[in-house]
């Protein structure tokens, strides 16, 4: 039973790091605070909160995301807030928005650093009241 324990102890640190668990960085970067604006809806105003991660195509370019966040929140506000209500109700919709999104913010990267630098977008947390 000793010697068990002993083969045990010395595999299961092999497998974590095997399978993922060695603790390095991953390839996202998230955009807080969360992202709030107000969308019109007919006669009512709507807020939205949009939590956005960054899936970047590499992560050594990560510190340039956190020194340009203003520029890509500011676009990002200025794209959600000009949402319809009816089209971001839809799966479909939402999807569009993140290919946009996506856009807005990979014309900012290069414009500002001369490389898109992001590989995608995705909503992590998506709320209209």
């Amino acid at each position: 039973m000793k010697f068990l324990s002993i083969i045990l102890f010395l595999i299961l640190p092999t497998s974590a790091f095997a399978a993922g668990g060695g603790g390095g960085p991953t390839p996202f970067v998230a955009l807080n605070p969360p992202i709030i604006v107000n969308i019109v809806d007919g006669e009512y105003v709507r807020h939205m909160q949009v939590i956005v991660e960054l899936k970047m195509v590499n992560m050594d370019d990560s510190p340039k995301v956190e020194m340009h966040k203003g520029p890509i929140r500011h676009e990002l506000i200025l794209l959600l807030s000009s949402q319809d209500m009816g089209t971001i109700s839809s799966s479909q919709g939402k999807e569009q928005l993140r290919k946009d999104s996506l856009e807005a913010i990979q014309k900012v990267m290069q414009e500002l650093e001369g490389d898109p630098l992001i590989e995608a977008v995705y909503f992590t947390n998506f709320i209209i009241q």
